[in-house]
Order: C-alpha cells, then sequence, then structure tokens
C-alpha cells in the first residue's frame, strides 16, 4: 500500500500552482497526493504515514498550470481556482489539487458537478472571497497623510486587497493611495491618473506606515465627534448595527476607532 505524499507550498496563487504541477507530474496516483500550505511559523502537525515534500515556487511552473486550466477546463474555472486560492480555508490547495484533476478529466462541466465534495469547497471558497471583497469596498476607510497620499488600512479574513483595488483605482484615478493589508504585510500601490501594483513589505515598512497614520489623526478625531454628534441615543440598537458592520470590519473604520 503507498503512502500519501504530502506537498507543502506557499500561501500563494503561484505557490499553490507549482505544487499542483510538481505533485501530478510525479504520477504518483492522484488518491495518494495531498497539497498543504506552509505555515508561516515553520510548525507542521505531520501526519503519520506520509511523504512531506517542499514545493518552491516557480513562475514559469505556475504559468503552465495556469494557461492549461484556461485552455481544457475554462476560463471560468480558472477565475473559480484563484479566488479559491485567495481564501483563508486552511484545505484551499489540496481542494483546488483535486477540483482540477476533476476539472480535466471532465472539462469546463465540472462546475456543474456539485454533488463532489471537492467542487463544493470551491464554490465556498468563492463566496468567502467574494463576500469579503464586496464588504471591503463598502467599509474601507481614507485618511490623508502629509505628502497628500491617502492610506487606507485593512486586516481581511481572506487576500482580497488586489481584488478590491481596481474598484478604487476607477472611482480615484486622480489620486495617489495605498491600501495596507497589515496582517500579510502587503499594499497596492495607485499611482495617480496611473495604474497601480502590488509590493511586499518588510516588518519595518509596516511599522513606519502605522506610525505615519497615526501622526495624522486630527481630522478623524473631527469625524469621529461629528458621527458621535449626530447619533440619537434613544435610537441605538447595537444587535442591528452588527448585523450590518460585524466587529471584525471595524477596527479600522474611522466612525468606530476609539478616540484619544
Amino acid at each position: 500500500m503507498k503512502i500519501i505524499r504530502i506537498y507543502q507550498c506557499e500561501d500563494s496563487v503561484e505557490g499553490i500552482f507549482t505544487a499542483v504541477y510538481v505533485a501530478w507530474a510525479a504520477r504518483y496516483g492522484h488518491d495518494y497526493i495531498k497539497l498543504q500550505i506552509k505555515s508561516e511559523d515553520g510548525s507542521t502537525n505531520y501526519e503519520l504515514f506520509s511523504e512531506y515534500i517542499d514545493v518552491k515556487k516557480d513562475s514559469a511552473l505556475a504559468d503552465k498550470v495556469a494557461e492549461s486550466i484556461r485552455k481544457k477546463i475554462s476560463v471560468s474555472a480558472y477565475q473559480m481556482v484563484v479566488r479559491a486560492a485567495l481564501s483563508d480555508h486552511p484545505c484551499k490547495a489540496n481542494s483546488i489539487y483535486h477540483f482540477l484533476v476533476r476539472g480535466f478529466a471532465m472539462g469546463a462541466k465540472v462546475v456543474d458537478h456539485l454533488s463532489d465534495k471537492y467542487v463544493q469547497d470551491i464554490f465556498e471558497m468563492n463566496r468567502r472571497v467574494g463576500n469579503d471583497s464586496h464588504y471591503y469596498k463598502e467599509f474601507l476607510r481614507f485618511q490623508e497623510l502629509e505628502n497628500k497620499v491617502l492610506l487606507a488600512k485593512i486586516e481581511p479574513k481572506c487576500n482580497v486587497v488586489e481584488l478590491i483595488t481596481p474598484h478604487f483605482a476607477d472611482r480615484l484615478a486622480a489620486e495617489n493611495f495605498l491600501i495596507l493589508d497589515v496582517k500579510r504585510k502587503i499594499a497596492t500601490v495607485h499611482q495617480a491618473n496611473n495604474s497601480w501594483f502590488l509590493t511586499y513589505l518588510s516588518n519595518d515598512e509596516v511599522e513606519q506606515l502605522l506610525s505615519l497614520a497615526e501622526s495624522q489623526q486630527d481630522y478623524e478625531q473631527l469625524w469621529r465627534t461629528f458621527f458621535d454628534s449626530i447619533a440619537i441615543k434613544e435610537r441605538e440598537n447595537y444587535a442591528c448595527q452588527r448585523n450590518h458592520v460585524a466587529l471584525h470590519y471595524r477596527k479600522y473604520m474611522t466612525e468606530f476607532m476609539k478616540k484619544n
């Protein structure tokens, strides 16, 4: 009896796609293969009677997988898999691999095979990522720094910063702005009347941005005072408020931040 091979990869679209390529090329047998995201602190709960293989991200291999998905399954399936890779689901890499196993066998109709566990997983991840990105389009708050750059801070459950940036790039085309994912230490940077790009930040760079933001709070204090002053105390309904704005999204929303 074969032992299970577990391919560990980086938590990114490229990292997962690279692991898909390496695992598939091994021809070990899909039923004996699992994909797993490497933990950030390097710790792993090892499974007994399993072989662990570390996979390094390779852009060329990831591109081959992406192209195969678009050509042999569908563009729609590719978009679903990419969005699933942005979710916070702990088993997303494995679900993506086994979804693709079925997709390459069935073609475009795999997305209709909802009785399958892995297809269900991909749909659920897409729903979760879609909800997270939708809420941040509504709840994102910018503040203006001394250099006139607009800064927004978020800590989303899913990796949605690239999904929400086009929305704000369209509406704030004439502004220089930066959307910082504090948890993942990544940011999208938009240049006024130009394009935007994604960048990875060091711990020091994140701390510098947060420190700079903390020093620019005069207008935020005015806004919070105004928000409190127009509230009708007799009509406060915190249960209803939580239904519309979950606590998770309030950390960097100006009107919910505590006044100094």
